[in-house]
């Protein structure tokens, strides 16, 4: 009976180190990964194309607000290279970053809202962890809009 007892708590300090340990590592790879978007972020507004570009993966896509805006990696940066030439490409400051993981946290993906100069966004991605760092698979920048503003946004469009 107290070889079983003992088994029992063995097993349940265990289980509790590692759920700690799965929760200290996850706490690590968020704090790592908003410091990586954050300089993203950061090196266009300083129009750092060396830093920006080398984030992306070689296949990477970004999505724009246009809808004709879907770019891989070596087009949006022909696109993107003269707003690189000024002092500043351009300037988002995101906050309420959220991040989701794979079981094994080599993927994550996101959303944050933007400040821009478009008003408020909405930016999602997709990162995967090869090696020692972290590249983004995917970048989709999107507008924002109230509900309470869809039926005149629909008349601009001119959408029945």
């Amino acid at each position: 009976m107290i070889n079983r007892f003992l088994c029992f708590l063995v097993g349940l300090l265990i289980l509790s180190c590692t759920n700690n340990t799965k929760s200290i590592n996850k706490e690590a790879t968020m704090n790592e990964l908003n410091t990586f978007m954050d300089q993203w972020h950061h090196s266009a507004a300083i129009a750092d194309e060396e830093i920006f570009f080398n984030s992306l993966d070689s296949n990477a896509v970004y999505l724009g607000t246009d809808p004709s805006e879907r770019w891989l990696k070596h087009e949006f940066e022909i696109w993107a290279m003269p707003y690189f030439q000024r002092d500043t490409a351009w300037a988002f400051k995101p906050y309420n970053r959220v991040w989701e993981f794979s079981e094994d946290s080599k993927i994550a993906w996101f959303d944050e809202l933007l400040e821009t100069h478009m008003g408020i966004c909405r930016g999602s991605g997709v990162l995967v962890k090869s090696k020692d760092n972290w590249k983004i698979k995917q970048y989709n920048l999107a507008l924002t809009l109230a509900n309470e503003k869809m039926n005149e946004f629909r008349k601009i469009q001119n959408i029945n």
